[in-house]
Order: structure tokens, then sequence, then C-alpha cells
């Protein structure tokens, strides 16, 4: 069973495209994420799929049906909807009385893991940026989603709360359709991506090693950009970033003897997410 089925949208707003013809299948039991740069599309993207903006063209199905239904769904928006006026306990009751569900069963299950206790008589607009995500995630796991939409839902959140969350996230094989600016993050927590830029997903959705293994090496030289270096790589695969020059380069190879007679700044890594990410768009034809 596929749980979000995103077939040919388009978002057009005047002459602008904003998102063009994306396509892709989120199945049940994945964590997917959509990852790009700052205006790649993914807010709109998400505002498409919670029906708060209207397709110009294409569609979406939640469970396989056309019309959307968000009783199995729980959104973790961005810049969360609280009520800034209210007490985070008075904000919970609330909400487990629209999910007609009990306050003090919620209280047992989630206060404590959440981190709960300490600030819940706490108006929400005292809460820090990381608090108020707690509470987020929280109101949306209280009526146990089979899907969870999920935008930037650490950000701001310590590390070592954010793992904790994500085991009752993951419970009862849920589906989770997340994005994030913490692309390690997104490497070690999805089973499957999807790049999107300029408004296209770059490529069919894969699992971050395949991403990784679809690299020409999966080691990087990166340093700065130098006329008489760019002349040793014709036989190298490389990305231009802020002045930077990242050559994929395998380390039986002398190119580093060869970048030594010219400079000593220079860098190895491992290839991660970002380095696929780049490289992509660097060889991307609109």
């Amino acid at each position: 069973m596929n749980d979000i089925i995103v077939s040919d949208v388009s978002y057009q707003v005047k002459d602008k495209i904003i998102l063009n013809n994306i396509s892709f299948t989120v199945t049940k039991g994945e964590s997917f994420a959509l990852l790009g740069e700052n205006g790649s599309g993914k807010s709109t993207l998400i505002d498409v799929i919670l029906n708060d903006l209207k397709p110009s063209k294409g569609y979406i199905k939640f469970f396989e049906k056309s019309k959307a239904c968000f009783d199995k769904v729980g959104i973790v928006y961005d810049q969360l909807p609280l009520f800034s006026m209210l007490r985070v306990f008075e904000i919970i009751k609330y909400f487990t009385t629209i999910r007609k569900l009990e306050f003090e069963n919620i209280k047992k299950k989630y206060f404590e893991i959440f981190e709960i206790n300490k600030i819940q008589k706490s108006f929400i607009k005292e809460l820090s940026q990381g608090e108020k995500k707690r509470v987020g995630i929280l109101l949306a796991l209280i009526h146990n989603p089979d899907l969870l939409i999920l935008d930037e839902p650490f950000a701001n959140l310590d590390p070592t709360i954010t793992e904790r969350l994500w085991k009752i996230i993951r419970n009862e094989n849920r589906t989770i359709f997340f994005t994030t600016h913490n692309w390690k993050e997104a490497e070690k927590l999805a089973v499957k991506i999807a790049f999107i830029y300029k408004g296209k997903v770059l490529f069919e959705p894969q699992s971050p090693q395949s991403i990784l293994n679809s690299l020409p090496a999966l080691k990087i030289i990166n340093f700065p950009k130098n006329e008489n270096i760019i002349k040793l790589l014709t036989n190298y695969q490389y990305y231009l970033h802020d002045e930077n020059i990242n050559v994929f380069f395998n380390e039986d190879s002398k190119l580093l003897k060869d970048i030594s007679q010219f400079t000593n700044n220079f860098s190895v890594q491992e290839v991660d997410l970002k380095d696929a990410y780049l490289f992509n768009i660097n060889n991307y034809k609109a």
C-alpha cells in the first residue's frame, strides 16, 4: 500500500514555475526525506501535499485515495501554528479534546519522554524554538497517525533528544515524509531520499547509500579554485561551489601529489549527500 502518491504535480504563479512535473511515491513504512537548497520548492510542495495550495497540474493521493483525508495524518509545520497565549498543558488538552482522547493517558505516555513536565505550565510564547518543536511533534503524534508529514522537525532540537524522539516517531511501522537542512541527519534517518532543485526532482528517489554509490568516487578533495590545478583535472570529475573545487578521486590516483605542487590548502573527505546534490545540480540541464 502507498501512503502518498505525487503525480505530475506542477505549481505556477503567473509566469513563474515553482514546481515542475514532480512525481514520486512514499510507500507504507518508509522514512522519506525531501532535500534541496532554499528556494528549491520544498515548502511549496509540502503546502500542495497538505492541500494548502492547489496544484496547477497533477494530483496528490493519500492512502491511494484521491480525496484528501487527514484523519490518519500528523503534521509538523516549520513555523508552528500554536496559540501563543495558551499554556502548554492547555493546548495539549485542547487537541486531545478535538481528537476525543484522554488527556491523562497522553500525559502518561508522552510527557516524560518529550520533557513536557517542566514546561507544561509555561505559555507557548515563553518557550524556546526547541521547546515549541517538541510540543508540535507531540501534538502530531497524539492520535497515532499512520503518516507523519514533518517540515524541519528537528530544527533547534538538541541532538540528544532528536534520537529519542525519532524512536517514538518511528513506532507502529509509521510512514514519515520529512524535510531537513541537516543532511547528515537525513542520511542516517531516511530509507529513501529525493533531491529537489528549481522545482524539479533530480532523479528517482533512492536510498542514501545508492545515491553515494552513484558518485564517481567515494572520496573527494576540496581546495580553493585554482586555474593551474583545473588544467590537471581533464580525467577527473568535479564540481565548483563557493569558489572551491571538489574533485572525486580514488586513493590510488596521483592527484594528491599533483595538487600539492600548487597548494597545501586542501582537505580529503568521504563523500556525503551534499556532494551528491551539488554534483548533480552542477550537471543539471533545465
